[in-house]
């Protein structure tokens, strides 16, 4: 490999993008300084918004949680009634995805608290239980 750089060997499109590319930027650099403010603006409505889709996210998993606790407690009960015939393995699966579900808004609550700030709650507390 050579150290030699020859300006001969570059390509003149290449030449005009990146001259076209440091003169843009040249000229809007003025505008980029501005726009800085409009992305803060930008993350704290993100921050705001994202309240909300925990609280959605929460209670839908606390709703989805219970449903398939009970599911796989039917499953679970059907297996034993018909020993043999059936395994408990489908309830018991059911019955672990709900409590991870369940378990859900607790971690998007913390996770939550350490990206956006300790004013976040979560919980049963959310939901006024």
């Amino acid at each position: 490999m050579s150290g030699n750089f020859d300006l001969m060997t570059v390509s003149p499109v290449k030449l005009t993008v990146t001259a076209l590319c440091m003169a843009g930027i040249w000229l809007f650099a003025s505008e980029i300084a501005q726009a800085a403010i409009a992305f803060g603006e930008i993350g704290q409505n993100v921050a705001e918004n994202a309240k909300g889709v925990a609280k959605g996210i929460t209670m839908t998993g606390y709703a989805t949680g219970a449903g398939m606790g009970v599911w796989g407690g039917v499953e679970m009960y059907k297996a034993t009634k018909n020993q043999g015939q059936a395994s408990h393995a489908g309830g018991l699966l059911k019955i672990l995805i709900g409590g991870g579900l369940l378990a859900l808004g607790e971690v998007l609550g913390s996770g939550s608290a350490t990206l956006f700030g300790s004013d976040q709650t979560s919980g049963l507390g959310e939901l006024g239980l």
